[in-house]
């Protein structure tokens, strides 16, 4: 049995594209994590750790506000996966709409490799010395 190809096809990759953009845009106009406490992160909340999605919601606003530096700092790893994950999906896309493939699964040694950058970058930005990895908010002292 051979893929469904063509527009149709491309409805779901570009379903999560529009979910995820309009999640974005619904937590930016609801409130603004530089200045209101956002009580997401269990690591955060049990250890006192930074974990590596420490920052995301800052760097997605700082994102959509224009602030590609502020964003950086906020969350270098999720900035720099971004262009990665719109690269997958654009992928994933036009190989669902030539009928190639329903499913994209990355290689499990991207998922390994993925993993072991998230816990080493949520590792590194806890030490003092790599303060520079922590979102601005919750360095100590800023």
């Amino acid at each position: 049995m051979t893929a469904q190809a063509g527009p149709r096809a491309a409805v779901l990759p570009l379903g999560l594209l529009a979910a995820a953009g309009a999640l974005a845009l619904a937590v930016q106009a609801v409130f603004d994590p530089f200045t209101q406490h956002i009580p997401l992160c269990p690591v955060r909340a049990a250890t006192g750790l930074l974990c590596p999605g420490c920052g995301a919601i800052r760097a997605v606003h700082a994102l959509l506000e224009g602030d590609l530096a502020l964003a950086l700092h906020s969350n270098a790893l999720l900035v720099l996966l971004l262009p990665i994950a719109a690269a997958w999906l654009a992928i994933w896309t036009v190989r669902r709409m030539r009928g190639s493939s329903r499913t994209m699964l990355p290689p499990s040694w991207l998922v390994v490799t993925l993993a072991v950058i998230a816990l080493l970058f949520g590792a590194l930005r806890n030490l003092p010395a790599l303060s520079v990895l922590a979102p601005p908010s919750l360095v100590p002292g800023l």
